[in-house]
């Protein structure tokens, strides 16, 4: 089964601490003050670094809610300060030497650069594909200059590393449609360099985002730490790609195309067009295998500003491919994308050293409604839950139901009637989508058996005399076995001349046998039109070798029909 690249879960606890440098350490100090150009307000959370007279990076850090950026233990020299922030001009002081036991202190002003994303501008720049954008004027080099602040920010957060993190880790299993098959989740807490994490960016760039292991393929999605790279901005080139609903705009990048035996990714990384501020990366994965291409299989990775400045991946997940092999006419066997696996998580809870709440609270979604029975009235004590979960809920007395804290996803809303249950019945699931930060409102109408029996047969011409048969198929356990196949025959008797007896068998009459044969649908159901009344029906469902005990059904001709369940042993 294909695998991604998981976030590594270690306890570790990082803290930084700004003190002076005792007297037997020899080191200076270097502070500055960031504000704002017009207000003089304190620049809060702008990525500031110490670089030397050679343009190399010395130290990095993020101003605090005072604007103050301190850099201590600094070796004599010649150094400068750059500062940057999203939506800012980046300043730089003037060179400056530092000597042995000296403190530096600077001030900068930042001014607005706010970008005017206009849609003419970026309908004209949407075919350049740029390598390294760069160049005055040019809409595709200034939006990456704001997305590169942010994921310069996100990647300093990442490896200083001091936050608590509460997260939740799922992994899914999808139908071809994108509907959740089933879900299994498990939490996380406690102190880590970053909830995601990706592969080293020339180890992608040399063996690609889609890497064998054995059998299997592992698949990784970039960090902001492989985004910046030399290795990843020296083999893909960056175009705009249009706007989207939300006031946002595309930063589009793609391979350059030169090894195209190496899978790789391109995507789009998404903009806030008035603040500038990057809101998520999506991205799909290129030069697979034909059979394992599909616009599903990529992945998407979220940004989010912190109040202290700092950015994290608050969400990410990717989507793969599940393959399975399918024989045509001639014999030969061909590989297909059967079904998705997704694995992903999100930051339910961040918090600092000392323990105080950074506010960052995951949005999950949910749905709520009420079930009514066939004519609206309130039904009581129905089980309500998502296909692929166990959790399961049961209406109230007003037949009202809630799920809550479900990811974002297209969900299979389940609704089980214990007396059609024990009649051989459960409803097909209601696709719903949950939308993060939303709980979704439903009403849902349990049928009757006569409603059951009626819409199985429903515009099915069936003979005089004759009553409808239906039912589940169900394991040992009592779950719906799908694509099973289930016989009912029956035994009669005609006389000469024709004409059909309802007898035992006397003299003088032909013994004929009769029957019908169908599958169970996705939720084990299995439906026959047209069976005589009054004879005793003969039932069983089998699947290959495996068969179930007989089962002895006799409908009053004065019935629609009736529902049975149907126990299929396991292997």
């Amino acid at each position: 089964m294909p695998r991604s690249v998981l976030a590594p879960f270690v306890l570790a606890l990082v803290v930084a601490l700004a003190l002076a440098a005792p007297a037997a350490v020899r080191g200076q100090t270097v502070l500055v003050r960031v504000v704002e150009g017009e207000s003089m307000a304190p620049s809060f959370g702008a990525l500031a670094y110490l670089v030397d007279s050679e343009g190399g990076m010395v130290r990095n850090t993020l101003t605090d809610e005072r604007g103050r950026a301190l850099f201590v233990g600094i070796p004599s020299g010649t150094y400068r300060v750059r500062v940057e922030m999203i939506g800012m001009a980046t300043a730089e002081t003037g060179l400056f030497e530092i000597s042995e036991g000296t403190t530096i202190t600077e001030e900068l002003r930042m001014e607005s650069s706010a970008i005017q994303l206009e849609g003419l501008e970026v309908e004209l720049e949407a075919g350049r594909c740029s390598v390294r954008p760069g160049g005055e004027g040019l809409l595709v080099a200034e939006v990456w200059d704001e997305a590169r602040k942010a994921l310069s920010a996100a990647s300093f957060t990442d490896q200083r590393g001091s936050y608590r993190y509460e997260t939740v880790r799922y992994d899914r299993s999808l139908d071809r449609d994108g509907v959740i098959l089933n879900e299994d989740q498990q939490k996380r807490e406690g102190y880590m360099s970053t909830p995601f994490e990706s592969r080293p960016a020339e180890d992608l760039a040399e063996n690609g985002f889609v890497q064998r292991d054995g059998r299997d393929f592992v698949y990784y999605a970039p960090d902001a730490a492989v985004l910046l790279s030399d290795a990843f901005l020296d083999t893909h080139c960056f175009r705009m790609a249009g706007r989207r609903e939300g006031g946002l705009v595309g930063l589009g990048f793609e391979p350059t195309g030169e090894r195209k035996s190496v899978p790789d990714i391109a995507g789009t990384l998404w903009l806030d067009s008035e603040t500038a501020q990057l809101r998520w990366l999506e991205f799909e994965y290129q030069y697979l295998d034909p059979e394992m291409t599909s616009p599903e299989v990529g992945g998407r990775v979220d940004f989010e500003r912190m109040p202290d400045g700092t950015w994290i991946v608050p969400e990410w997940w990717i989507r793969m491919p599940v393959m399975a092999t399918q024989t045509n006419f001639q014999g030969e066997r061909r590989p297909f994308i059967a079904r998705f696996h997704q694995t992903g998580g999100l930051v339910l809870e961040a918090r600092e050293a000392g323990g105080r709440s950074l506010g960052q609270r995951a949005q999950t979604g949910g749905v709520e409604g009420v079930v009514m029975d066939s004519i609206g009235v309130p039904l009581a004590g129905v089980r309500v839950g998502v296909v692929g979960s166990n959790q399961e809920f049961f209406t109230d007395g007003e037949g009202k139901f809630s799920i809550t804290g479900l990811t974002e996803g297209r969900y299979q809303v389940r609704f089980v009637d214990a007396r059609l249950e024990q009649a051989g019945y459960i409803p097909e699931p209601v696709p719903r989508d949950v939308i993060r930060g939303e709980l979704g409102y439903m009403e849902y109408h349990m049928p009757s058996m006569g409603d059951v029996l009626f819409e199985a047969c429903r515009g099915v011409e069936r003979p005089e005399g004759s009553v409808v048969l239906a039912g589940t198929v169900v394991n040992e356990r009592g779950r719906a076995v799908p694509d099973v196949t289930v016989r009912v025959s029956w035994t009669g008797f005609y006389q000469a001349g024709g004409g059909w007896v309802d007898t035992e068998n006397p003299n003088g009459l032909t013994q004929t046998t009769d029957g019908f044969e169908t599958s169970t649908s996705s939720t084990g159901f299995f439906h026959f039109c047209g069976v005589p009344a009054g004879t005793a029906l003969k039932l069983y469902a089998a699947s290959g070798e495996v068969e179930s005990d007989e089962y002895t059904v006799e409908i009053s001709e004065f019935d629609t029909g009736a529902l049975r369940v149907v126990e299929l042993p396991q292997r």
